[in-house]
């Protein structure tokens, strides 16, 4: 769990850089809210989508 968390943070901030410099070079000035919604998006992704479909994925291969 702590490592999904971790994960979670680090592709966050990577895809909150990423956002914030073609926000500013398409619009010429930084718009936070989508920089926020990027942030808020990845780490759900991350933190839960992922490793359910993890979970999901290795009970299937079992089988």
């Amino acid at each position: 769990m702590r490592k999904n968390i971790i994960n979670a943070i680090v592709a966050s901030i990577i895809v909150a850089l990423i956002t914030a410099v073609f926000s500013f070079s398409i619009r010429g000035y930084l718009n936070w809210f989508d920089v926020v919604n990027s942030i808020i998006g990845t780490f759900i992704i991350w933190a839960v989508f992922i490793p359910m479909v993890n979970r999901h994925w290795r009970a299937r291969q079992i089988e």
